[in-house]
This record gives C-alpha cells, structure tokens and sequence, in this order.
C-alpha cells in the first residue's frame, strides 16, 4: 500500500494559495473562526496500514508522518469553553468528546493533513460535530493521583465510552508520571483537517499550550504503565484490533484557534471525488518549524 513520507515536500504541486507547514497543506487566507480552551490527552497508535487505509474515502491515502510515526491519533478532550471569534460564548457548548484522526493526502486535490474519521461526543447535541464525524456517547472519566510524598507520582486516567447507536464499549486506561512541562505556541497555522464525508470542509489549527510527553521513545521517555485498551464496537473493529501504543502527549491547558478559508464547492469524499484539478481551494509532531518553545 502506498504511502507518504511525512516531513518532506509532498509529491504534487500546492494549490494556489496554500504552504506547506509541517506535513500539512495549509490555507494561506483564514479566518478564525471560534476559540477551545480545554485540556487533552493523545494517544498515537501504529495500526495495520491496509485496515485503515479501508476506511479512508475515496482518492485519500494514508501519509507517514514525522516522529512520532503514526497511522491513528486519539484526542481526549475535556473543553471548558468555547467561544467564536469575538469571545461571545457558544450558545451549544461542546462536550467532552474523543477524536480518531489519520495521516492522509489526496494528490488530486493538492491535499495534505489529517482527516478525522470517526468521534465521540458525550451525549447526542453535539453529534456530527465540525466533521460530520461524531457519534453520540455516554462518556465516563475518572482519574486518581498516587504519590510516595517525594519524587515519584502517578496519573491514573481511565476512560468508559459507549454508543448511544450501537452495542459495545471503548476502555481505555493508562497511568503515567508528570515529566518535564514546556510550552508550545504555533507561529501561524500549521496542521490542516479534513472531514470523510464532505471535501468542503477544510479547517486549520493555531495552538498555545502546555505540553508533558509521558511516552515519547525518541526522546528517551517512557514514563506510563498499566496501559490498556478494549473495543467492542463494532466501527473500526479492524483498526483497533491491531492497535499498538507508540507515544502519548498530555495538554493540562491548551487554547486552539479555528480557521478555516473561504469555502467553496468541492464535492462530497464518500464515493468519487468531483473537484477540478484546477480548484484551489495542531499538534502531533512539535517539530514543524512553527513551533516556539520555552520551560
């Protein structure tokens, strides 16, 4: 199965309009359009390729990605508020919801970013969400703290997620230590998403954060235990089976601005794609050159 090497200039030409920032194609004229403030927990997974190659649509391949390499990434989010561009609030806060984001591009459509493919929302306002991606949840997570008093202390975080339109469950469970704590600012939009269902949703990510890197091989850490994961749910049953846990970042603060480009008809992805090549139309590896960091 092909794929893409991750860091590296795509393959086809960009769009009028659009750079190239940290494996993404992104929109060079945005608007933003709300703000999220919350907290988050990402987990990446190696999966097999081919089963989730089968669940892209239509023209979209599976991209590799920088370190961490990674075919599955999985957002908690616990939102506290989210408000539009002028700081009014939402009138429909979102909930707490779980996002399952792949590495794609479409040669095609002069694309490249991640595609959120599947979600989770508690309970059933939010469903659909931005990308037409969520499910209704009941949504359970619990979290203990265990310390010896001195220099060692662990996070035990535990979540229970179940469809409200399906049987089945979705644990997942992991303890990790605190580890060094450093901020992330991007520079300027840096990560694209896309939506499965419709090419016309395009939105792109600014992020300022505090970042811990509990799991982060490359780097030397490797600071969880007791890791777990159970999925009875029939959706991405393949996906998850051959799952296999290869970093995970901690956000106990983070603010996320929202953009997106003026919109245009591109069509829908589930089936054949109908752009003309003509058209023109955060994070999960911080070494796209648009981060800043400091202690």
């Amino acid at each position: 199965m092909a794929t893409t090497k991750g860091n590296d200039a795509p393959s086809f030409a960009l769009a009028e309009g659009y750079y190239y920032e940290n494996g993404c194609t992104v929109a060079s004229k945005v608007h933003l359009t709300e703000r999220n403030y919350g907290t988050r927990r990402t987990f990446f997974f190696i999966c097999d390729p081919a089963a989730v190659q089968a669940i892209l649509p239509d023209g979209w391949i599976l991209r590799a990605t920088a370190e961490p390499e990674f075919h599955l990434m999985v957002h908690f989010n616990d939102w506290l508020h989210t408000s539009h561009a002028d700081n009014t609030p939402h009138a429909v806060q979102a909930p707490p919801y779980v996002g399952f984001l792949v590495p794609v591009q479409n040669s095609f459509l002069k694309r490249s970013g991640i595609m959120q493919v599947y979600g989770f929302a508690a309970g059933s306002h939010y469903t659909g969400g931005p990308y037409k991606a969520y499910r209704g949840s009941t949504y359970s997570h619990s979290s203990r703290f265990d310390t010896n008093g001195s220099d060692v202390s662990w996070t035990h975080d535990q979540n229970k997620i179940g469809s409200l339109n399906s049987a089945g469950v979705f644990e997942i469970s992991i303890a990790h230590q605190r580890t060094v704590v450093a901020r992330a600012i991007t520079g300027r939009p840096n990560l694209a998403a896309f939506s499965p269902y419709d090419n016309s949703i395009e939105r792109y990510y600014t992020e300022d954060l505090v970042l811990e890197r509990p799991l982060a091989p490359s780097l030397g850490l490797s600071n969880v235990k007791d890791f777990s994961l159970t999925w009875t749910l029939p959706d991405l049953k393949d996906v998850m089976a051959s799952a296999k846990l290869v970093a995970m970042n901690y956000n106990p603060a983070y603010m996320r601005e929202v953009l997106s480009a003026p919109s245009i008809s591109i069509g829908r992805t589930r089936g054949r794609c109908v752009e003309s090549p003509s058209l023109s139309m955060l994070g999960f590896a911080l070494k796209g050159r648009s981060y800043s960091s400091d202690v």
